[in-house]
C-alpha cells in the first residue's frame, strides 16, 4: 500500500513539473529520473516526456529549435545539460533498458512517406527487421517497436521535418537543437576508432544480431570482389576474442540509420501508386536549418568511414565500412531534390555547400565537426583543410559517379538564370569551379562517362572485362586503369537514377561543347557588367566625397563608412571571381580558349536561348527590372528595426535600442494603461510614447510561398530619433555654447531636460484645451 502511494506521489510530481517554468521543470524532471527506479509508473510515463519535449505545438513543446544561445545563454545551456548524450534524458533511456522486452509502438504514419512504402513493402534495411510490428488481419506494417533508446532518437530526428518554422530559420543557426545534433553525431559516432561510445551496458541484450546490417534489398554500389560481407555479429569469425556482438555498437547503428532515413527522406509525387500514403499526408519540405544539419551529418559519416580499416572492433569496422555507402545512396535523391524545387535566390549556397561536401570525401578524412558545433573557436579549420584528392578516392567517384555528373547538370542551368555579376552569385559559380577544378577529378570523370557511353562489348561482363587489356590501355588516367571501375559507374547510374527511361546525357562529349562555350562566354559578359559596376560604385564614391559639406560629414564620420566599405569590397571581388571561374570552366569543359573572342553586354541577349536556361521567358529585360533600384518602396516592418540609414550613428541608435527595448520589457503594460487614458497623464504619455501600429512581415510557407504575417505593436517608447547625427552636432554645438559662458555639463543636461519638458508639457496642454 505504502509503494502504491509512493507511486502515484511520483506521478503527480511528474504531471506538476511539467507545467513548470522551463528551468524549474528540468531541475525536477533530473531530481525525478535520478532517485527514481525503473518502474512500470516511469516506464508509461517516458513516452509522455518526450510527447512533452518534442511536441509540434509551440506552446507544449520545448522550443529546441528556437532557443540560441545568443537570444536566451541560460535556457540553452539547461537544455543541453537535461538532453547531452550522457545527461539526465539518456540516463533514464539507459534505466529503462533494464527490461530487455520493453518496446514503444511509434505509428507508421508519422515517418516520412518514402520510408513508409518501404517498410510496408518489405524491402527496409535489415536494421527494422526486429521491430515491424505486423496488423494480424490485413498483415501491413502498422508500427514500429522501439526499446526507449530507439524511441527517443526517432522522436528528436522526426522533430526537424515534421515541425514548419514560423519563425525564420536564418536566425536560429546556434539552436539548442543543432548543437544536440553535433553532440550526438560526435558521441554516438565517434571518428576516433579508439574512443568506445559511453556509458558501456553490458546488460542489455534485446538487439537480435543479423548478419549484415545496414544493408537493403538492392545489391550495394561496389565491385564483385566487396561483395564478400564478414559475419558482422561475431558468430562465425575465427577471431571471436576480437569481435563485438551487435548489443555493443547498437546506438551507433540506431543513429547512423535513424539520422540518415529522417532527415535525408524525399518525397516523390505524381505515382499513383501512392495515392494512398497522401490523403492522410502532411508534404514536408527542407528548411534552411535541416540543409544546414543534413551537411554536418554527411561531413561526420564521411570521418567516421574513412577510419574503417584501423578499428581492430569486427563489427563497428563493417559499420564504418557500410555508412558512407547508404549515405551516399540516400543523400543524391535528396540533394537532387533540393536542386531541382529550392528557389532561385542566394540561399541556395547551402544546397550546393551541401552536395560539394558530399562529393568530397577526400577532406574529411580527419575532419570533427567541433567547428560546425563551436564556430567561434576553429571557424577557419575548414578552409584551411589540407585534404586533397588522389587515385585512391576512383572508387568513391564510381560508385557516386551520378551524384557528380547528374546533379552537376542540374546546377549549370541555375546560374543562367542568375545575375553572375552580384557578389553572393558569384561566390557561388567561383565555389563549383573551384572543386571541380581539383587535380584529377574531371579527367576521372570524363574518362569513366567516356567508358560508360561508348557501346563496347567489353563493358558486358565485369568479369570477362578485367582481362581486357585494350579497354585498360584506353581508358586509365595517372597509371590507374579505370576499366574496373566502369561497370560500378554504369550500375550507380541504372540504380541511382530508379526511372527505367532515364538516358544518361554525356557532359563532356562533342556536341554539348556550343552549349558549354556559350555559358562560359556568359560568365565573361558579366565579368565585364561587374567591371563597369565598381567603376560606377567608385565614380560614385568619389562624388559623394566632394563639397564642403561632404568633407565636413566625413571629418565627424557622419557618413555610412562601415557599408560602403563593405559594398566596395564585394564589388572589387566580383571581378576576380568570375575571372577565375572563365579559367576553371574553360578547362572543366576542355574549351578552346581562343574561341572567348571579346564581347559586349549585348551577348546576354542571346545567352538566354541556351539549353541550360530550359525557359524563354526569363528575359534580359526581367533582369535588368530587378537589378534596377526599385521606387516607391515603403519599409513596413519594425520602425526600430528598420536598416541604420545613412544619417544616423550606427553605435548610438544600437545603444539607445537596447535602453528603450529593456524599458519596454519592464513598463510595457504601464506605458499600453497610460496611452488610453484620457487625463492630463494621458496626453503627455501621447506625447513621448509610439503610438501602436501593425506591422506586415513576409513569411515562407512549407511551398515557398511568400505570405503576409500582421502584428499589433503596442504603445511604446523609442529613442532612436536620439541617434541621428543631426541631433549629435546640435547637442555637441549647444555644449560648446554653454562652455563659452562658463556654464558647467550638468546644468547644461539640466537645461535641456527643463526645455523638454516644458515642450511636452505645452504640447499635451495645447491638445487637452482643444479638445474641451
Amino acid at each position: 500500500m505504502v509503494e502504491v502511494t509512493c507511486r502515484k506521489i511520483k506521478k503527480s510530481q511528474f504531471y506538476t513539473c511539467l507545467n513548470l517554468p522551463l528551468p524549474e521543470r528540468i531541475l525536477e524532471l533530473t531530481r525525478i529520473i535520478d532517485q527514481s527506479s525503473p518502474n512500470k509508473e516511469l516506464q508509461v510515463l517516458f513516452p509522455q516526456l518526450i510527447s512533452n519535449i518534442f511536441s509540434p505545438s509551440l506552446h507544449n513543446g520545448w522550443n529546441l529549435r528556437q532557443i540560441t544561445i545568443e537570444g536566451n545563454r541560460y535556457e540553452y545551456e539547461v537544455l543541453l545539460s537535461f538532453l547531452e548524450p550522457q545527461g539526465p534524458i539518456f540516463r533514464l533511456c539507459y534505466k529503462l533498458l533494464s527490461d530487455s522486452h520493453l518496446k514503444y509502438n511509434l505509428p507508421l504514419n508519422l515517418l516520412p512517406l518514402d520510408l513508409q512504402m518501404t517498410l510496408d513493402r518489405g524491402r527496409c534495411p535489415q536494421f527494422y527487421a526486429d521491430m515491424l510490428t505486423m496488423d494480424s488481419q490485413s498483415l501491413n506494417v502498422v508500427s514500429l517497436a522501439l526499446n526507449p533508446f530507439d524511441y527517443y532518437i526517432v522522436n528528436f530526428a522526426l522533430h526537424l521535418i515534421n515541425n514548419n518554422q514560423t519563425k525564420s530559420s536564418w536566425e536560429n543557426w546556434n539552436s539548442v537543437y543543432f548543437a544536440l545534433a553535433c553532440d550526438y553525431l560526435m558521441h554516438f559516432l565517434p571518428s576516433d576508432p579508439n574512443v568506445a561510445v559511453l556509458p558501456h551496458i553490458p546488460h542489455y541484450t534485446g538487439k537480435v544480431p543479423i548478419a549484415a546490417p545496414l544493408q537493403t534489398a538492392n545489391r550495394p554500389l561496389c565491385s564483385p570482389s566487396l561483395l564478400l560481407i564478414p559475419d558482422l555479429s561475431g558468430i562465425s569469425n575465427q577471431h571471436t576474442s576480437q569481435s563485438q556482438s551487435r548489443n555493443e555498437v547498437w546506438r551507433s547503428e540506431t543513429v547512423l540509420q535513424i539520422f540518415i532515413d529522417l532527415w535525408m527522406s524525399v518525397e516523390h509525387f505524381g505515382n499513383g501508386s501512392i495515392e494512398m500514403y497522401q490523403r492522410n499526408y502532411t508534404v514536408a519540405t527542407s528548411s534552411a536549418e535541416r540543409v544546414r544539419i543534413v551537411r554536418v551529418l554527411v561531413k561526420h559519416i564521411h570521418s567516421f568511414s574513412a577510419k574503417y580499416h584501423t578499428d581492430l572492433a569486427v563489427r563497428s569496422s563493417a559499420l564504418r565500412k557500410y555508412a558512407r555507402q547508404i549515405m551516399c545512396s540516400r543523400a543524391y535523391h535528396y540533394v537532387k531534390h533540393l536542386v531541382m524545387t529550392w528557389p532561385l535566390d542566394a540561399s541556395f549556397r547551402l544546397v550546393m555547400e551541401l552536395w560539394l561536401s558530399l562529393i568530397q570525401p577526400w577532406r574529411y578524412t580527419d575532419n570533427s565537426i567541433t567547428q560546425d558545433r563551436f564556430p567561434s573557436t576553429q571557424r577557419n579549420q575548414e578552409e584551411g583543410n589540407s585534404g586533397t584528392l588522389d587515385p585512391s578516392f576512383t572508387q568513391f567517384i564510381a560508385e557516386n559517379f551520378p551524384s557528380y555528373t547528374c546533379i552537376f547538370q542540374l546546377v549549370l542551368p541555375r546560374f543562367t538564370r542568375l545575375d553572375l555579376s552580384a557578389y553572393k552569385n558569384a561566390v557561388m559559380l567561383f565555389r563549383l569551379g573551384k572543386v571541380f577544378s581539383q587535380l584529377h577529378l574531371v579527367p576521372i570523370l570524363s574518362n569513366l562517362e567516356k567508358a560508360v557511353t561508348e557501346n563496347t562489348s567489353g563493358w558486358q561482363s565485369p568479369d570477362t572485362s578485367y582481362n581486357s587489356s585494350n579497354v585498360e590501355q584506353s581508358y586509365s588516367y595517372n597509371g590507374v586503369a579505370l576499366h574496373k571501375w566502369v561497370a560500378i559507374a554504369k550500375q550507380a547510374i541504372s540504380e541511382l537514377n530508379v526511372p527505367t527511361t532515364f538516358e544518361y546525357e554525356p557532359i563532356w562529349s562533342e556536341n554539348r561543347k556550343p552549349e558549354m562555350l556559350e555559358f562560359v562566354k556568359r560568365i565573361l559578359s558579366s565579368k565585364h557588367i561587374a567591371d563597369k559596376n565598381l567603376e560606377n560604385y567608385i565614380e560614385k564614391l568619389n562624388e559623394n566625397n566632394k563639397g564642403l559639406w561632404n568633407s565636413i560629414k566625413q571629418f565627424l564620420m557622419m557618413g555610412n563608412t562601415e557599408e560602403e566599405t563593405t559594398l566596395l569590397e564585394e564589388y572589387k571581388k566580383v571581378p576576380h571571381y568570375l575571372t577565375n571561374c572563365i579559367n576553371y570552366f574553360t578547362n572543366i569543359f576542355g574549351l578552346n580558349e581562343n574561341l572567348l573572342l571579346p564581347l559586349e553586354t549585348e551577348i546576354l541577349d542571346s545567352s538566354d536561348h541556351s539549353s541550360f536556361a530550359n525557359s524563354n521567358n526569363f528575359t534580359l529585360s526581367i533582369a535588368r527590372k530587378l537589378r534596377n533600384k526599385p521606387t516607391k518602396i515603403q519599409y513596413m516592418g519594425d520602425p526600430d528595426l528598420m536598416p541604420i540609414m545613412s544619417y544616423e550613428n550606427t553605435i548610438l541608435v544600437r545603444i539607445f535600442y537596447q535602453i528603450s527595448s529593456r524599458l519596454n520589457e519592464i513598463y510595457g503594460e504601464e506605458f499600453s494603461r497610460l496611452w488610453r487614458k484620457n487625463d492630463f497623464w494621458g496626453y503627455i504619455s501621447r506625447e513621448i510614447l509610439q503610438e501602436p501600429t501593425t506591422i506586415h512581415t513576409y513569411v515562407k510557407d512549407a511551398t515557398y510561398h511568400q505570405s503576409v504575417i500582421n502584428r499589433e505593436l503596442p504603445a511604446r517608447l523609442s529613442l532612436r530619433r536620439l541617434g541621428s547625427h543631426v541631433f549629435v552636432v546640435w547637442i555637441s554645438l549647444g555644449y560648446i555654447l554653454f562652455k563659452m559662458f562658463s556654464y558647467s555639463g550638468i546644468f547644461y543636461i539640466f537645461f535641456i531636460i527643463m526645455m523638454w519638458l516644458m515642450y511636452v508639457l505645452s504640447r499635451a496642454t495645447l491638445k487637452m484645451l482643444r479638445r474641451y
